[in-house]
């Protein structure tokens, strides 16, 4: 059976080649062509993606994604679908799951829910697998930095997972309600794009 974050990486590539180049993203300052980039280069050079972080080695690390920046949107598109070689960790399935699905979910949404022409009507069916994954891999990531980063000590709920409560105890308490996927948005930064009920006691 597919792994949760081969079908999300199928879905990225998917929504990617349905756009523009320099479509818009949720993330702030990326276009389309920007985040199939980052995908690339996450999968195929993270030492370069690491070097351009570092002042002392940033031009190192210009030099080693300028291979990849000289590539066409579709080649990029292309490489997305591909994923990383074999000898990557995240070629192995279990490696896979952990680092990708959330990751990739994201993404695609981060496509998706960007569009002119989006509505929350198109909000796109996710199987109970990924849900699963995404709630159990957000409740020790996502949730419990979002809930730091609100300063409230927030309770998360969603149909059929839940109630789980994060945060420092001594921040004034939260609830948020919503379904898994749209509560990881939220928690992921793109709270404008989420459907959630966020209320403070």
């Amino acid at each position: 059976m597919e792994s949760t974050a081969a079908r999300e990486r199928h879905s990225l590539a998917t929504a990617l080649s349905q756009v523009s180049p320099d479509a818009p993203t949720l993330c702030e300052g990326w276009a389309a062509r920007d985040l199939a980039l980052h995908i690339v280069t996450r999968d195929r050079r993270p030492d370069a993606l690491l070097s351009t972080q570092l002042p002392l080695l940033s031009g190192l690390g210009r030099r080693r994604l300028a291979p990849l920046e000289a590539l066409s949107y579709d080649e990029l598109v292309d490489r997305v679908a591909e994923g990383p070689g074999r000898g990557s960790p995240s070629s192995r399935r279990v490696v896979n799951d952990l680092m990708n699905s959330a990751e990739f979910y994201i993404h695609t949404e981060d496509v998706l829910r960007a569009q002119p022409a989006y509505s929350p009507q198109q909000k796109r069916p996710i199987s109970e697998a990924l849900r699963r994954k995404l709630w159990n891999q957000s409740t020790k990531t996502f949730f419990a930095l979002a809930a730091r980063k609100q300063r409230h000590r927030l309770t998360y709920r969603a149909p059929g997972f839940g109630p789980v409560t994060l945060g420092r105890r001594a921040d004034p308490p939260a609830h948020i309600e919503g379904d898994v996927e749209d509560l990881v948005l939220w928690a992921s930064g793109r709270e404008g794009a989420a459907e959630v009920q966020l209320t403070a006691d």
